[in-house]
C-alpha cells in the first residue's frame, strides 16, 4: 500500500460509519379518546308532537241573558281573573221587556184574587168545584209565567251579570252600549285549573297513542318540563293541520296560550345505554367504538330509541370492554387508540 493509499481510507471508513442507520421502526399514531363503561338499560319509547295549551272542553262557560237590553256597564276585559260572585257586566232591559214583567206580576194578582173569589162563592155553592179547579189553574199558570221571567231577567229593569265560578276571561263579545237581543252571547269565562295542551300527532300513531298514556311537556318559551296524562285521542284527522288531535292534562297548572312539545309514553325499549356523544355516522349506518386492549373495535348498531343526551341501541357490544366516547369520529376499525381518561357511566 502506498502512501496516498493509507491516506485516503480514513476517510472511507469514516463514511461507512455514518451511513449505518438504526434497526427500529417507527411506533404507529395513536388517537387520544376518552372511554365510559356500557351497560344495558331501557329508555320509555315517545312521540313526540307540539301544540298549545287551551280550554278543556268542559272548561270553558259562554254567559248570555235570554232578554233583550242594552250594555250599560262592562266591569272586565279579556285576560281578567275573577272570583265567584264578582259583577262582570249590568245590562239595562228593553222598556218591552220591563213591561211583559209588570204584566206578568199584574196576571198573577189578578188569577190569584180570581182563585179567592171562586173559593168563597163555592163556599156559598154559587160556583162549582170544576170553577174552582179551573180558577186554581189559571193562578198556577200565571205564578209559572212570572218565575220564568223573573229567572231571565231578574226582577227589576236591570241585570248585574255576575262569575259562576273562579275563573278567567277568555273573550268579551260585547262593548258598553250595545244593544243585545235575546241569547246574545256576553263573554267567556275559563276555569283555570280545567287548561289542557292540545297537540297533533301523526297518522301513524294512531294505535300507538292511547287514553291514560303518561306524556312530559316541556314549554317552548324555556322553563321546567311537567308531567300530564293523555285524555283523548281523535280518531279523524283535523282539516287545517292533516294530524290527530291529542290532549293532555297537566299536573299542574299551565297558562293557555303557551306552546309546549309532548313527548308521549308509549313503551319502552331495551337495549344498550349510550352517550350520544358515542354515536358515530347516521340514520342508515350508525356504528360505536369500543377498547379492546389498544386497539377500536367498530360495532354497527341501531338507534332505538333517545331521550336527552342518551340513546338506546341495539347491537353486539361487550360489556366488558369501554365504550369510547370522546375522540370516537375520528377513528377506523383496529385504530391504536390511547384512553386519556376514563368516567362512569352517566
Amino acid at each position: 500500500m502506498n502512501r496516498r493509499s493509507c491516506y485516503f481510507l480514513p476517510w472511507v471508513l469514516i463514511l461507512a460509519g455514518c451511513g449505518q442507520q438504526p434497526d427500529t421502526a417507527p411506533e404507529p399514531a395513536r388517537a387520544e379518546v376518552q372511554a365510559v363503561p356500557v351497560a344495558q338499560a331501557s329508555l320509555p319509547d315517545s312521540v313526540p308532537a307540539y301544540g298549545m295549551a287551551i280550554p278543556a272542553p268542559d272548561a270553558k262557560t259562554t254567559l248570555n241573558v235570554q232578554v233583550a237590553g242594552v250594555v250599560t256597564r262592562l266591569d272586565v276585559s279579556q285576560g281578567l281573573a275573577v272570583k265567584r260572585g264578582q259583577r262582570l257586566l249590568t245590562l239595562s232591559l228593553t222598556p218591552a221587556a220591563v213591561a211583559a214583567y209588570r204584566q206578568a206580576q199584574s196576571a198573577v194578582r189578578v188569577a190569584d184574587d180570581a182563585r179567592v173569589h171562586t173559593e168563597q162563592l163555592l163556599a156559598q155553592q154559587l160556583a162549582t168545584r170544576d170553577q174552582l179547579n179551573q180558577a186554581n189553574k189559571a193562578a198556577s199558570d200565571a205564578r209559572t209565567n212570572l218565575d220564568a221571567l223573573r229567572q231571565q231577567q231578574g226582577d227589576g229593569p236591570t241585570i248585574n251579570i255576575t262569575a259562576p265560578f273562579d275563573g278567567v276571561v277568555e273573550s268579551v263579545s260585547v262593548a258598553q252600549g250595545d244593544a243585545l237581543q235575546a241569547g246574545a252571547a256576553l263573554l267567556a269565562l275559563t276555569q283555570p285549573e280545567r287548561v289542557i295542551v292540545r297537540v297533533g300527532v301523526e297518522l301513524d300513531a294512531l294505535g300507538k297513542v292511547a287514553s291514560g298514556e303518561s306524556a312530559t311537556l316541556t314549554p317552548l318559551g324555556g322553563g321546567q318540563p311537567i308531567t300530564g296524562k293523555v285524555t283523548r285521542v281523535a280518531t279523524a284527522l283535523d282539516p287545517h293541520t292533516h294530524q290527530l288531535d291529542v290532549d293532555i292534562a297537566a299536573d299542574q297548572p299551565i297558562i293557555g296560550g303557551a306552546g309546549f312539545r309532548a313527548d308521549i309514553v308509549t313503551g319502552r325499549q331495551q337495549g344498550w345505554l349510550v352517550p350520544r356523544d358515542a354515536l358515530v355516522g347516521d340514520d342508515q349506518d350508525w356504528q360505536v367504538y369500543q377498547v379492546d386492549g389498544d386497539k377500536a373495535v367498530r360495532v354497527p348498531v341501531k338507534v332505538l330509541g333517545e331521550q336527552g343526551e342518551k340513546s338506546v341501541v341495539a347491537g353486539a357490544l361487550d360489556a366488558k370492554r369501554p365504550l369510547i366516547t370522546v375522540g370516537a369520529t375520528q377513528l377506523d376499525d383496529g385504530m391504536a387508540v390511547h384512553v386519556a381518561a376514563a368516567g362512569a357511566a352517566q
